[in-house]
């Protein structure tokens, strides 16, 4: 089968990927939308996790060509790029946010869903239970989870295509002809170095101006706290996991104050920002209490993501092996950038924003 990709333009699909594929819990990924409530900034993001994932296979594939990995160590490839993001609760990372104390991470429900149902029948037919339970342990995670791995530059192509910026338009040719594996580990050679530099800038600006933008992390704080709520009104967490996007927003709406803020969302009344902080609060929670009660009105306060994990890229020298952060000042300047634009926003309703923003600048 041959799927016409806006990014990668034709993808040969095998016979088992394509049986893999119409399983419902696959399926279920195209009402998942990559970026959560980033469409209600941006237009055009709403492509989805199904598209995704077929992307993400497609480019694992051309890392295992580049490498000279074949067989069915490739085939292990293709199918782990391809389930990589099963387990994604709705509006992705958004959810998995309250979710994730009860289930674990996207990447554990993967792994359980892969167990279950009509996808375990398909896969059992050619993996064991230990090989399933296995997937994504491997050379699969190399290839598809590194830091140049194929769902990183699958997806900072595909956002920047459907938000209409430039900024992820990294240069994916440059960086997988310059790879190489070494001690079980992606590796860029020298000549490649630039164009990895411009995969993580793309990576900066995306998040700079479109992950983290104000009003994405409005409606994103406005989610995540009417999910709570409804939790705590009585919803079963185990009814909102697997439910799509629209499925878990009118799950809230029956629920009562939680469906205040669901119906908020569809309808794109969203709180404002009130003020910001550098970095954050040590009591968020006394914070948001104190200035609803001040204020008489609700306050969310969304905390700065947690900072960049270590980088693991290296970079194949004349000297050997070195980080990418040893050799290259742009990327340790994106570093201090990163850490200098982490800041805590105060959202409220828009008729209560200028005394919040009055009492929310006394207490911080």
């Amino acid at each position: 089968m041959i799927i016409k990709d806006a990014i990668h333009g034709n993808i040969q699909v095998g016979d088992f990927e394509k049986r893999v594929m119409d399983c419902p819990d696959f399926q279920r990924l195209r009402r998942i939308k990559q970026l959560g409530m980033t469409y209600l900034v941006y237009p055009g993001a709403t492509h989805t996790r199904f598209e995704h994932s077929i992307g993400t296979m497609q480019v694992a594939s051309r890392i295992c060509e580049q490498l000279g990995i074949g067989g069915e160590e490739k085939e292990k490839v293709r199918l782990y790029g391809l389930l990589h993001d099963l387990g994604h609760t709705a509006f992705s990372h958004e959810s998995e946010r309250v979710l994730r104390p009860f289930f674990g991470s996207h990447e554990k429900i993967g792994k359980r869903r892969m167990g279950e149902g009509e996808m375990w029948d398909v896969l059992s037919e050619k993996y064991s239970k230990k090989e399933i339970s296995g997937l994504g342990d491997g050379l699969e995670k190399v290839v598809v989870g590194g830091d140049v791995g194929a769902d990183r530059m699958d997806y900072l192509l595909r956002d920047a295509h459907h938000i209409g910026v430039a900024y992820g338009m990294v240069d994916v040719d440059r960086i997988i002809h310059t790879l190489i594996l070494e001690n079980e580990q992606l590796v860029v050679e020298r000549r490649g170095l630039e164009a990895a530099e411009s995969l993580l800038v793309g990576r900066f600006m995306m998040f700079s101006t479109v992950y983290l933008h104000k009003t994405v992390r409005s409606s994103s704080a406005m989610l995540n706290q009417g999910l709570k709520t409804a939790i705590e009104e009585g919803v079963e967490p185990g009814e909102l996991l697997d439910g799509t996007d629209d499925e878990i927003l009118h799950k809230m709406i029956e629920s009562g104050k939680g469906g205040g803020y669901a119906r908020a969302l569809l309808e794109r009344k969203l709180y404002k920002q009130a003020c910001s902080v550098e970095g954050a609060p040590d009591n968020p929670d006394e914070l948001c209490r104190e200035l609803s009660s001040k204020c008489s009105c609700e306050i969310l306060v969304d905390l700065p993501p947690v900072l960049s994990k270590p980088l693991d890229i290296k970079i194949k020298t004349g000297e050997g092996l070195l980080e990418i952060l040893e050799i290259s000042d742009l990327v340790r300047s994106l570093f201090i950038a990163e850490k200098n634009r982490k800041e805590t926003l105060v959202f409220c309703p828009e008729k209560n924003r200028e005394r919040v923003a009055s009492e929310a600048k006394k207490l911080l």
